[in-house]
């Protein structure tokens, strides 16, 4: 699987040291907190939801948001 674009949405704020290391994301929204990451793999994503969860943040919602390629793209007929 390629890189996604996903809305991650977490109870209370996240630690700017630990956005440090996550320089995919892009806007942080003080709505709870919502973060903006693109452009993130398998692997970084599941390495922002552990450093989330080891830094005690409840994570309450990942959204992966459909880019307007694939909106474009025939569907197979499986």
């Amino acid at each position: 699987m390629g890189k996604s674009t996903y809305e991650i949405r977490v109870a209370g704020s996240v630690p700017l040291d630990l956005l440090e290391n996550f320089r995919q994301i892009e806007t942080v929204e003080p709505a709870g907190t919502i973060l903006h990451a693109k452009q993130l793999d398998d692997a970084a994503l599941w390495g922002l939801i552990d450093a989330l969860r080891n830094a005690g943040i409840d994570l309450i919602e990942i959204r992966r948001e459909i880019s307007i390629d694939e909106c474009e793209r025939p569907r197979s007929s499986a």
